[in-house]
């Protein structure tokens, strides 16, 4: 079956792109640190050398920020703005790395080249930027229309409709994801084996291939969910589970959590380089067209059949 070769395939791809998955890590480790380390300096001031921070190992204690007062404001304005910035700085930041992903899995070249990687990112940075923004946007519309929808029939007051409607969107935001997905990547794709289309043409082409090949491609996508699911199924059991106690212990507990989150932006790029290579099953190879025969070839092979 083209899943799962599209699937075997894909894996092979990621594994010679691995450099690209660290590289991806690495970006957004130091985007994170951006965040964390002004809010934990703000803390440090704002809680000194106080027993707060003792009640807070203990669990979320609302009183210790109500009794900040002023200064408790300052440090969520802070970090509100610091989570709006990283916001969109990843939304950015998810573009180029993206485009240098889909560039190498697409050109399969047979290695991993950090200037091809780099190349590819920025050349395609701006209508990768486009179509992730454009699709945002529509599933964006969905999910709010599918909260709004239960939310209204919840506030009408019959808890039986309210529950099969709160269900029904529920259900319905799950078929719809896979599907989204798809056009995204497919899109992506096909823009990074073809630099001469926009990136409006791309996402035509992301529908007409979701559309058209629906069946094998939305049991692909499904499957690749599901794989990501089980990760963050495991990760919910094992980290909050997880309270060290000594400095070791908590740099254990770090190096964990970064394996982790590489472990889940392989499984991402593993579903990049499936869906690559699932539109390349789809290209039908065409034959090449007979060569011209010019007065000088057509003579030559007279003149061999003479003699």
């Amino acid at each position: 079956m083209k899943i799962f070769s599209s699937l075997r395939k894909g894996f092979e791809l990621v594994c010679r792109a691995r450099t690209g998955v660290l590289i991806t890590w690495f970006l957004f480790f130091l985007l994170t640190l951006s965040l964390v380390y002004p809010l934990r300096s703000a803390l440090n001031s704002a809680f000194g050398g106080s027993m707060i921070t003792e009640r807070l190992a203990e669990g979320l204690d609302i009183e210790v920020f109500a009794d900040l007062g002023t200064t408790g404001m300052g440090i969520l304005s802070s970090f509100t703005g610091g989570l709006i910035f990283t916001f969109l700085v990843a939304f950015l930041l998810n573009a180029f790395v993206s485009a240098g992903l889909f560039g190498i899995m697409r050109k399969d070249t047979g290695g991993f080249s950090a200037r091809e990687f780099s190349r590819v990112a920025a050349g395609n940075f701006l209508p990768y930027l486009l179509i992730l923004f454009v699709l945002t946007i529509a599933y964006s519309f969905f999910l709010i229309l599918l909260l709004l929808v239960p939310l209204g029939a919840s506030v009408s007051g019959n808890a039986e409709s309210s529950g099969a409607i709160q269900l029904a969107s529920a259900l319905l935001l799950a078929l719809l994801t896979p599907v989204f997905l798809l056009l995204a990547d497919y899109s992506r794709a096909w823009k990074a084996g073809s630099d001469n289309v926009s990136a409006f043409e791309a996402i035509g082409y992301g529908l007409s291939t979701t559309f058209g090949k629906l069946g094998r491609s939305y049991l692909l996508m499904v499957l690749l969910i599901l794989v990501q699911i089980l990760l963050l199924y495991a990760v919910v059991l094992i980290m909050p589970a997880w309270r060290p106690a000594t400095g070791g212990a908590v740099f254990l507990m770090l190096l964990v959590s970064q394996l982790l989150v590489i472990l889940r932006l392989f499984l991402k790029a593993w579903r990049y380089a499936s869906v690559t290579a699932m539109i390349k099953s789809f290209q039908k190879v065409r034959p090449e067209p007979p060569e011209e025969q010019t007065a000088e070839s057509v003579g030559a092979g007279f003149g061999q059949h003479v003699e």
